[in-house]
């Protein structure tokens, strides 16, 4: 599986690059101790706000994509999703006060707007549709997988004919993988209550513990309204495990978060 990962995606510095070609562009971006605040893109969660405006733009000038396009959410754990259009580029660039509120999910069809999501432990999830085109970045952890914000928002884009099963792509972030992700049985319990059976996705213990397979349930997801498993992209990298290369909450508390984001060009 590492091995297909790599022919799915290419790595360069500080980023994973999902897809790179004429029409969009799609990357989660990576820890590296050597930058400032490891790389931490996140205003929302740092301790030097400048550290974090020099990582934003650094990135802006990478990818030639002012920070005056960028559009940005202030995420908390819900299942709503905004759509994101001119008029609200600027927000959250500069000053996380001006992000795109409650939402945890923000989506685009006009060209030359920067969106994206904030994770560490959660998982960041980008799914793009070049027939439209459209892109959208959806932030999930096991909180957001309860209230089964992919499903909803995919089935919203669905039904607006701004993604179609068939010729959309789901491209998974690092995130905290199965055998990482342990949780107390309320967390069980209304894992068990959402939509599909998520019961080849729990492992139980035997201390009124078990381990969730979070990733495993968005893309359970994703095969439900019909997108191909060859077009769903999971990531192998455990954040609580990969410490020099991933953000993990768990593991460190007070953290940096990865940037899965994307843009129509």
């Amino acid at each position: 599986m590492y091995i297909l990962e790599k022919l799915q995606m290419s790595i360069q510095t500080n980023k994973i690059i999902h897809v790179n070609n004429e029409h969009i562009f799609g990357a989660t971006t990576l820890k590296n101790i050597a930058l400032p605040e490891k790389n931490n893109t996140a205003l929302h969660v740092c301790i030097d706000p400048e550290a974090v405006m020099i990582n934003r733009k650094r990135l802006a000038e990478e990818l030639n994509m002012p920070l005056d396009n960028w559009a940005l959410p202030w995420q908390k754990h819900t299942n709503n999703m905004a759509h994101v259009t001119s008029s609200d580029k600027g927000k959250g660039a500069y000053d996380k006060n001006t992000s795109i509120m409650n939402v945890d999910a923000v989506y685009t069809t006009e060209p030359n707007i920067l969106i994206g999501v904030f994770t560490a432990d959660c998982l960041g999830i980008l799914v793009i549709d070049e027939t439209t085109p459209c892109i959208c970045a959806i932030h999930s952890g096991w909180k957001g997988t309860t209230l089964e914000i992919t499903k909803k928002c995919l089935s919203e884009l669905i039904e607006k004919d701004l993604i179609h099963p068939k010729s959309c792509h789901v491209y998974f972030s690092p995130s905290i993988q199965f055998d990482s992700l342990e949780v107390g049985m309320e967390v069980v319990e209304q894992m068990k209550q959402i939509s599909i059976d998520t019961t080849p996705f729990i492992r139980y213990m035997p201390n009124e513990k078990a381990y969730i397979d979070n990733q495993g349930i968005n893309i359970e997801m994703c095969k439900e309204l019909g997108v191909p498993a060859q077009n769903i992209h999971p990531s192998v990298y455990d954040t609580k495990k990969e410490l020099n290369t991933c953000f993990s909450y768990r593991n460190d508390k007070q953290t940096g978060e990865h940037f899965t984001f994307g843009y129509i060009k």
